[in-house]
């Protein structure tokens, strides 16, 4: 697809710019920090998807080799829409929303003093419903569920300090009924 490539290559880009100044890992943050993270997110397992987080990371440890430990929590939505249609007639409706809570590490590394990188996990319940429908010449068929589970992703991203307590924030999540990527704003406290 064209759209992931452009997304590999934006990501890429952004790793080479934060990293173009760097000589050697920087010192981590200090233990008791806290980043305070706004996203907007797009792109999901469906087609296409949009969606909000917030998530909250506290520098727990910042003595494991060169980078620093968090642990924190996320709360996301995500929204996504899949229809077909043959010769303008819709065939089929897909609608789904999903809403997640979950507790969330990661470990960080300062690659600049003011780029930094970071990758984790995070897990928690998440609601997901669904809206379905089908139609096939005179047959209509319609299915509305909803679920509640227990998920997890994986989470990779970086801050791009801007002063010493405002960033952009970046991650892509690799999980179900989240958006793939987000970008935002982050304070630091």
């Amino acid at each position: 697809m064209k759209v992931k490539g452009l997304l590999v290559a934006a990501a890429a880009a952004m790793l080479c710019f934060g990293a173009q100044k760097a000589s050697a890992i920087e010192a981590p943050n200090h233990e008791g920090d806290f980043f305070l993270n706004v996203q907007g997110g797009m792109f999901s397992e469906y087609n296409g998807g949009l969606g909000a987080n917030v998530s909250g990371d506290y520098v727990l440890v910042n003595s494991w080799w060169k980078g620093h430990f968090t642990i924190g929590g996320f709360v996301g939505t995500s929204m996504a829409k899949d229809e077909y249609k043959i010769n303008g007639a819709k065939v089929y409706d897909q609608r789904f929303t999903n809403f997640s809570i979950m507790a969330r590490a990661t470990y960080g590394l300062n690659i600049t003093d003011r780029f930094e990188v970071h990758a984790g996990a995070m897990t928690g319940p998440l609601y997901h419903s669904w809206k379905y429908k089908y139609e096939s010449g005179y047959t209509v068929d319609h299915a509305d569920d909803h679920e509640f589970i227990f998920s997890g992703a994986g989470v990779a991203g970086i801050h791009f300090m801007l002063s010493d307590s405002f960033a952009l924030t970046s991650e892509f999540i690799g999980g179900p009924h989240q958006t793939y990527f987000n970008a935002g704003i982050s304070f630091k406290f």
